[in-house]
């Protein structure tokens, strides 16, 4: 049970965008020696943030800015534009239960419930935290 890695590099990406975008051109390559990601997945993940109208990338020129106000973006909406189905898949069962057992031809209807409910808890609380709350740690962090 594993959220992907791509949510963190996101927010990660739009941390440093939010901090720098008004004093340097922030480039897919800037942003891949920050996160340790190379710089084609950073752009894949730029792309879909853009997609989900969440930044913004200056044509011809580059640079990555952010398209919404911090406290109107929240981790939902991060993880929702790079994984639109990823809360189905957050736990998964197991793929091949035994069909003759009575067990393995009810685990996936027993499951799929609490499963769900999981899921929406999950939601819920990624809607609550925004990119604001996350830059407000960072901002405390680097005056220690």
């Amino acid at each position: 049970m594993k959220i992907s890695t791509k949510c963190s590099v996101a927010l990660h990406c739009l941390i440093f965008i939010a901090e720098y975008e008004n004093q340097v051109k922030v480039t897919s390559e800037m942003l891949s020696k920050s996160t340790g990601c190379n710089a084609a997945a950073i752009r894949s993940i730029l792309n879909l943030l853009q997609k989900a109208d969440l930044i913004y990338v200056l044509r011809g020129v580059g640079g990555a800015h952010l398209n919404r106000k911090p406290q109107d973006i929240t981790i939902w909406s991060v993880y929702n534009a790079l994984e639109p189905d990823g809360l189905e898949h957050l736990i998964g069962c197991h793929p091949n239960p035994y069909e003759k057992c009575p067990v393995g031809q009810n685990i996936r209807d027993v499951l799929k419930q609490p499963y769900e409910e999981i899921g929406l808890s999950v939601q819920k609380t990624m809607q609550t935290i925004t990119l604001e709350q996350l830059l407000e740690t960072y901002t405390n962090l680097i005056k220690d």
